[in-house]
């Protein structure tokens, strides 16, 4: 049976199934099900955990014989079993099935995967865990839910976040639900009740160097090309990924190009793409300096410096890079 993660409390009020497969892509997500299934089975009464890592030459007799152990304590019993890659082979394939197919009923059978491909969920062993109990899997939350989650994840801190906060944060994250709870949980040094706004956001959320990809993208689009090569290098010298910069600039840059484009203007442009108020003074600069036309050049920039970074082409990625950032600073290199 497949449930997905937010209907776990319904299924827990209903009792306990006998085996659960928690797999996918998102570690929180996964560390946080997983809690919650082992909390809910100690108030059950299986007070013993027996834990394997099922990864190189795992021996899965280990399982078996887990499994038919008598508990020394005559309490009842988890097994949890981690496969990172998903993929337990032809013997952990074989020894999976075997565990479920005939279930102890002291022992609850818990299971942590990466992400399981549709060949994987195909299989035998997953067919036979997917009958046998429960199966939950995780994705990458899409833009539109992280706002929920923010909120709901700052509640359950006791804590208030502004919209134009949470805008940031899922910007200043780059949906990392991890980092994101990160940075939530240090707001709560504050004390219970505090409204984080979106000045909060900014000034504590992206790194402690003395730099941010984020001032530097913020630099460029006022125009001050100078102090934007500066930050740049400084960058560099931090040790800060080419590909992380690009990943920000090249946002920025499509971002200005629907501003540009918007056939109502740019300030309803700014309401429908939910720009924070700070940083609309910027977006101005940069689209008075731009033009659908050199908007598309720096995307195409943007392209060459994936190209370099990924080692396509031998050029220079942080010369191409201080190129584009003097094109969007509106001082184009000819």
């Amino acid at each position: 049976m497949r449930i997905k993660p937010d209907q776990l409390t319904n299924h827990f009020s209903k009792g306990l199934a006998g085996c659960y497969l928690v797999f996918g892509d998102e570690p929180l997500l996964q560390q946080e099900i997983c809690d919650a299934v082992r909390n809910k089975a100690r108030q059950e009464g299986f007070l013993e955990r027996d834990l394997f890592h099922a990864e190189g030459r795992f021996d899965w007799q280990q399982i078996t014989a887990s499994d038919q152990a008598m508990s020394l304590f005559s309490s009842r019993k988890i097994i949890e079993i981690r496969i990172p890659n998903g993929k337990p082979g032809k013997e952990g394939s074989v020894a999976l099935s075997q565990l479920v197919a005939n279930p102890n009923p002291d022992n609850l059978v818990l299971i942590s995967s990466g992400k399981i491909d549709s060949k994987g969920q195909g299989s035998k062993w997953f067919k036979a865990l997917d009958a046998a109990g429960v199966c939950v899997a995780l994705f990458p939350l899409e833009a539109q839910h992280m706002g929920r989650w923010i909120n709901n994840r700052a509640q359950s801190l006791k804590l208030e976040i502004t919209p134009e906060a949470c805008q940031l944060l899922i910007q200043r994250t780059e949906g990392n639900l991890l980092a994101t709870a990160q940075e939530l949980e240090k707001f709560t040094l504050n004390g219970a009740g505090f409204k984080i706004t979106a000045e909060h956001i900014d000034d504590n959320v992206g790194g402690l160097a003395r730099y941010s990809n984020y001032q530097l993208v913020d630099t460029a689009l006022a125009g001050k090309a100078s102090h934007s090569l500066t930050m740049l290098y400084g960058l560099k010298e931090e040790g800060t990924n080419a590909m992380e910069i690009l990943w920000v600039l090249s946002r920025e840059i499509r971002l200005l190009i629907t501003l540009i484009n918007h056939p109502q203007g740019i300030e309803a442009g700014f309401k429908q793409e939910r720009v924070w108020e700070k940083r609309k003074g910027y977006m101005r600069t940069a689209a008075q300096q731009h033009n659908s036309h050199s908007a598309q050049q720096m995307l195409r920039q943007c392209e060459a410096i994936d190209q370099c970074v990924k080692g396509v082409t031998k050029a220079n990625a942080w010369d191409l890079l201080g190129a584009l950032i003097m094109h969007l600073a509106g001082k184009p290199i000819h």
